[in-house]
């Protein structure tokens, strides 16, 4: 009778522990939950499924608590005694995909991977091909494939998934959750029209399954307003993202208001509506100090947001200002060598040109060369034009062995992208100056992005003519992979 007795004081406390977690009293719960294990440890033995059913919600209460390798370890005992008693089972599926979601999230890939594979099977198992549970797992297995920068893939799981919840659900928010998705993965591979089509869609299913003001709406909206923007559409793409603003403000959702005010400020900064601009960069900017605290990655984006404005303003001295304190925060944040601090130090090494500062300029921008070297990062026309300009320093520093050298190697690269066929003018003028003839395009080739400013233009060699075809360096970034998946805001 005594070990019974102790089963149910231990089932009390797992219970009681059930009460204050549904009530959001998670300190005591968890106390309770760690009293029900030593417990039912004690009188049931470690495999036991009751210590497993404890061991789940103390998973769920660590994540809560953003104690995520600790819910990571409470999941994969829970699995062990599951798979030990159930193998095949309906909570062993549910485990595999809760350990998927976490191991995603702090980025164990692999680990992700292999536990909704394995969920998938199970549910297939249990259910067939075209149950919902089938599709909610397809669903997850996009997502970790679009962070992986596996798009192919990650549509084929999503069409999989989409084809699933529109025959049982028909017009259902899941559904929508699908295509918004899908919008997403069609945007990273640059198919922009697919992916409007996609986010109107699910627009559509939201507001009428959730009503006009729902915070999903709200998502889309901002998403639509990014798209139009970079289509060119920017009147549109304002007034998308004035109504995304509005939902957003109305559910308090600061971080994602911040986010918004950024897409808007960029929409102003490409109408050249400055002070606009900088009026959004700077809300978004003390949203996110008060929201994130001064050391995070997304008050580095809206000072880097604020730096580029101001110098198509050519106010230099703030611009930098803001380029510093976000060189600083990424350092901290990232460490000295990661490639965002690169990006930093990027944009001002081109400002320190452009205000003549030639030697702290040709720092910032070796400092680039060396951490992108240092990472074996892949080429880019960022690499191209930093290596063209540190040649173009050193001409008019008069070290022409050192600028040819840089000249050189930005050529090579030029030519390994394929940027050669594509732009025969610029290919031909560096191979004439590498050449040492004095040759110029018969035209400044007109820049897609702001023009060279004046002051820059006075100076000798040809930076300002060449590297305006491929890329501006002082381009408003791409928009950032927030979070893990790596995506614009509000995934």
């Amino acid at each position: 009778k005594v070990p019974h007795k102790k089963e149910k004081i231990a089932a009390l406390l797992h219970l009681i522990g059930c009460v204050h977690l549904m009530n959001g009293e998670h300190k005591k719960a968890m106390k309770l939950f760690e009293e029900s294990l030593q417990a039912r440890r004690k009188v049931l033995g470690f495999v036991h499924l009751d210590v497993a059913s404890t061991l789940f919600n103390m998973a769920f209460l660590h994540q809560s608590r953003n104690r995520l390798d600790k819910a990571l370890k409470c999941l994969e005992e829970a699995l062990k005694i599951r798979q030990l008693r159930l193998p095949d089972s309906e909570k062993v599926a549910l485990t595999h995909e809760k350990i998927g979601t976490l191991a995603k999230a702090i980025g164990k890939s692999k680990k992700a991977e292999i536990s909704f594979e394995e969920a998938l099977r199970i549910r297939r198992l249990i259910h067939g091909d075209d149950h919902e549970a089938v599709a909610t797992v397809l669903h997850e297995m996009g997502d970790l494939m679009d962070d992986l920068g596996e798009y192919d893939e990650a549509m084929n799981n999503y069409i999989d998934a989409l084809n699933i919840r529109r025959k049982r659900l028909g017009r259902h928010e899941d559904v929508a959750a699908t295509l918004y998705s899908m919008g997403f993965t069609l945007h990273n591979q640059d198919t922009t029209e697919r992916a409007v089509q996609c986010f109107e869609e699910a627009l559509s299913i939201r507001q009428e399954r959730l009503g006009e003001d729902a915070k999903e709406v709200g998502d889309t909206l901002n998403m639509m307003g990014f798209l139009q923007a970079k289509r060119g559409e920017l009147d549109s793409a304002l007034s998308l993202l004035w109504d995304a603003l509005r939902i957003r403000k109305a559910h308090k959702d600061d971080v994602k208001v911040s986010e918004t005010l950024k897409n808007i400020g960029n929409v102003h900064r490409e109408k050249q509506e400055h002070i606009l601009a900088v009026e959004c960069y700077e809300e978004c900017l003390r949203i996110r100090r008060n929201e994130l605290g001064d050391d995070h990655e997304k008050v580095a984006d809206a000072l880097i947001a604020i730096g580029n404005v101001k110098s198509d303003m050519e106010d230099i001295d703030d611009a930098m200002r803001a380029y510093k304190e976000a060189h600083k925060i990424r350092r901290l944040v990232h460490g000295e060598s990661d490639e965002r601090v690169a990006a930093v130090l990027q944009y001002m090494g081109t400002l320190e040109f452009r205000s003549g500062d030639l030697d702290n300029a040709r720092s910032y921008l070796q400092d680039f060369v060396n951490i992108r070297q240092e990472n074996e990062a892949d080429y880019d026309g960022d690499y191209v034009n930093v290596l063209f300009m540190i040649g173009n320093i050193y001409k008019i520093q008069g070290d022409d062995l050192r600028a040819k050298r840089c000249w050189s190697e930005a050529y090579q690269v030029f030519q390994e992208l394929g940027l050669a066929e594509e732009n025969p003018q610029i290919a031909r003028v560096m191979d004439s100056l590498l050449q040492g003839e004095k040759a110029r395009p018969k035209t400044r080739p007109q820049s897609t992005s702001h023009p060279y400013p004046k002051k820059a233009q006075k100076k000798p060699g040809l930076f300002g003519s060449i590297t305006s075809r491929f890329k501006d360096a002082l381009r408003e970034e791409k928009m950032p992979r927030y979070g893990s998946s790596g995506k614009p805001p509000a995934r």
